[in-house]
């Protein structure tokens, strides 16, 4: 029976690592707490404006196990793309940084159009959550609940700096707070957490808006939280947004 089982296990590690997608992290299915679960003295008042409640009510969500990038995609990847399909550059391009910068100046259709390319999509809103919390529950940041400059890049005016200079989350995703926020498939509802289906919700049908998560190198350590939802018209194109790739595991 031990060498059945001995044998099993070893086609099973097998069978894992020839689907592994690389550059990618497997994020395993599971339950998590979507939202932001801690009140505020605003909130304790009633003085938070509405529009700054819509991360709440925070809600159990079940995601099905996916495959995302573990850095957000850069110059160089692309570089790449631009190539092989011609599309517009972004207005900077003459003047881009490294290959290794994270690509931003990039509308939502442009991020979507990449995906494809590489036969990948944009992550869901909840999916992107589920990833960023790195199984941690009832926290602020990926690496737990305290403000670190040393965990990411935010609060500063020097832009975008190289992919994967911070230490990853425990999914092994770098970067999922500042460096550059990031597209998400989702539009925006205000109040679409209170509606929200419990298993894989994908967002509204329609919108003006599509979420973008994360936070950016502008931004302070309030807008750079696992929960802190922001939403931009689709063809916003600046230079703290850019974008990572998800993909359906099998």
């Amino acid at each position: 029976m031990r060498t059945l089982f001995l044998i099993f296990l070893a086609l099973a590690t097998l069978s894992t690592a020839a689907f592994a997608e690389d550059g990618m992290a497997l994020i395993p299915e599971g339950e998590f707490t979507m939202g932001r679960t801690k009140l505020t003295s605003d909130d304790k008042t009633t003085m938070r404006p509405i529009v700054l409640l819509d991360d709440r009510p925070d809600h159990k969500v079940r995601i099905s196990a996916f495959w995302l990038d573990k850095t957000e995609v850069t110059h160089g990847a692309y570089e790449k793309f631009l190539e092989a399909t011609k599309r517009q550059a972004p207005y900077h391009w003459k003047l881009r940084p490294a290959a290794d910068v994270p690509i931003f100046n990039v509308d939502w259709e442009d991020a979507r159009e990449y995906c494809a390319w590489v036969g990948k999509r944009l992550p869901t809103e909840a999916e992107w959550e589920r990833a960023a919390r790195g199984g941690l529950e009832a926290v602020s940041y990926p690496w737990g609940d305290k403000q670190d400059p040393k965990a990411a890049l935010y609060n500063v005016q020097s832009g975008a700096g190289p992919i994967a200079k911070f230490p990853p989350n425990a999914f092994g995703l770098h970067d999922m707070a500042g460096s550059v926020s990031e597209w998400t498939a989702d539009w925006f509802e205000r109040e679409y957490y209170s509606k929200s289906p419990p298993e894989n919700p994908k967002g509204p049908e329609t919108g003006q808006y599509r979420v973008i998560r994360g936070g950016a190198w502008s931004d302070s350590a309030a807008r750079i939280t696992v929960f802190f939802r922001n939403w931009v018209r689709p063809n916003q194109r600046t230079p703290n947004l850019g974008f990572r790739c998800a993909k359906d595991a099998r």
